[in-house]
């Protein structure tokens, strides 16, 4: 505990010292971030690369830790060497975006190729444990762990929008992940995360609202990636099974907030790269909440499912640590703190992808509605044709002709055409159903369309099952067939020959 006290110390005392000359300098090199009067809301320009400060006030905290018994294990040494060679690649790619802005893709890859170090070293994860079950992930290892790592740096890049809010989270975050790590054992992990602790802490003193200074994607993205490390490394049972459950649940707000981000650039039509003012503390703030209340309030979700994390490692309870986080999402969605856009935007795009769906589906859905053979048999011939020209009509279907043929010729025909259609109009699609009862008749029901988007629009082999099944019952009563022709002489009807449209089933 001493060493751990110590490292703190160090790295507190390095990025208290660290900081401002950081930031004298950022303002003479003009990497400044300045107001824009919609994202960015502050007074003036404030200077940038405070992750700068907040690297190398790390660096000092875990050389510090060499001086105490953790020095002498090699596995600190490796993980130190690892950290900083990562850290150090996000820093300067970051310093390179705060200065001339990147492309998202070239961004994108940048961290991608910073996060190589961790996983070439062979710290990507080769099997998880999750309530017990334990699953081998073989090759699909590296890239999850690759895209862990560079989720992770994205969430917190993504949560840097208010003064100290991706300072304290990270704070909050790897003091949990230093609890979890020194109960697991791990105490060379706990080192590099109360390392990250004390040089967030010294940092907070300058980056606390009004902000003297902000860390930057210099910074953010060094956050990230560190607790992406120590989110793999702090719960490793053995040097190869990890327990996703603390990593997942301690990252549930940043998290949250980058999936939701996505979601709602998606489903807006958007770029993902698109910036917004729709964050977590962006709706918190455009409720008239004060930044030291938002602060307050991201800080107790965080130390929550931090506090939830860690008990459920001890008591061993991953549950617990689910309940926990599911729980609080849906408060802060019920009480629309945050989430609430997100998920109307996502249940209005499911009702209209529902509602396309069942539209095309609709003929199979027809069809499963039609009536069987024997009531069909049960109706009067009106009911019967009232009934096909309701299933056809989702079609768009506006002509439909029933005829009787011999090798006379038609000897029967009755046809329906929509009221106040054009019924000289040559129809675009037709689709027919020939039923042959032998060499004594012929039964041909055909359907047809003015309207190009009509069978294509759901499914023509559902309009097929549909006027099949009439037909079938017109094949075997034809007498039904005449009883129409008797009964409705008004009916328009059509000629036998159709042209255009489609060919006939």
């Amino acid at each position: 505990m001493a060493d751990l006290v110590v490292t703190f110390l160090a790295a507190l005392g390095a990025s208290l010292v660290f900081t401002p000359a950081v930031r004298t300098f950022s303002r003479r090199w003009g990497v400044t971030d300045r107001p824009d009067g919609g994202r960015k809301l502050h007074p003036g320009p404030v200077p940038v690369w405070g992750g700068v400060a907040v690297y190398y006030a790390m660096i000092l905290g875990v050389l510090a830790a060499g001086l105490g018994s953790f020095g002498v294990g090699e596995e600190l040494a490796e993980l130190s060497a690892v950290v900083i060679a990562a850290a150090g690649l996000v820093c300067f790619f970051g310093c390179m975006d705060d200065h001339c802005r990147l492309p998202a893709r070239v961004k994108l890859v940048l961290q991608t190729a910073s996060v190589l170090p961790v996983v070439m070293v062979g710290y990507s994860v080769q099997s998880i444990t999750l309530f017990g079950c334990w699953l081998d992930l073989g090759w699909l290892g590296v890239p999850l762990t690759v895209l862990w790592l560079v989720g992770c740096i994205n969430a917190f890049n993504l949560l840097d929008g208010m003064d100290g809010l991706a300072s304290m989270v990270g704070l909050f975050t790897a003091a949990t992940m230093a609890a979890i790590a020194t109960h697991q054992g791990n105490d060379y992990v706990a080192v590099i995360a109360v390392a990250l602790v004390g040089a967030l802490a010294g940092f907070l003193v300058y980056n606390r609202p009004p902000a003297s200074i902000f860390l930057g994607d210099s910074g953010s993205m060094v956050i990230g990636l560190v607790v992406g490390v120590l989110g793999v490394r702090s719960t490793l049972k053995t040097s190869a099974a990890l327990s996703i459950t603390a990593p997942l649940v301690v990252m549930t707000f940043p998290m949250f907030d980058t999936f939701l981000a996505v979601v709602r650039r998606k489903l807006t039509g958007r770029r993902f790269d698109a910036a917004d003012r729709e964050h977590i503390h962006h709706r918190l703030l455009d409720r008239g909440l004060s930044p030291w209340l938002v602060l307050a309030i991201i800080g107790v979700l965080c130390l929550a499912t931090g506090v939830a994390a860690t008990v459920a490692s001890i008591v061993r309870s991953d549950a617990l640590a689910w309940t926990t986080a599911a729980v609080l999402i849906v408060l802060v969605i019920r009480l629309r703190l945050f989430g609430h856009y997100e998920m109307a935007l996502v249940t209005k795009s499911l009702t209209r992808g529902l509602a396309g769906l069942s539209k095309r589906l609709g003929g199979r859905g027809a069809a499963h509605r039609l009536p069987g053979a024997a009531d069909l048999a049960g109706q009067s011939a009106a009911e019967v044709w009232a009934g096909l020209v309701d299933c056809v009509k989702p079609w768009k279907a506006r002509y439909l002709r029933v005829s009787l043929r011999q090798s006379e010729g038609v000897v029967e025909e009755y046809a329906w055409a929509e009221p106040n259609g054009d019924s000289s109009a040559e129809p675009w699609w037709s689709i027919a159903v020939r039923l042959d009862r032998g060499e004594e008749r012929v039964c041909e029901l055909r359907a047809a369309g003015l309207d190009a988007s009509g069978p294509d629009s759901l499914e023509p082999a559902g309009l097929v099952r549909v006027l099949r099944a009439y037909g079938e019952h017109f094949a075997d009563h034809p007498e039904r067939v005449a009883e129409l022709a008797r009964t409705d002489r008004s009916r328009p009807g059509f000629g036998p020959e159709w042209k255009g449209g489609r060919a006939a089933a």
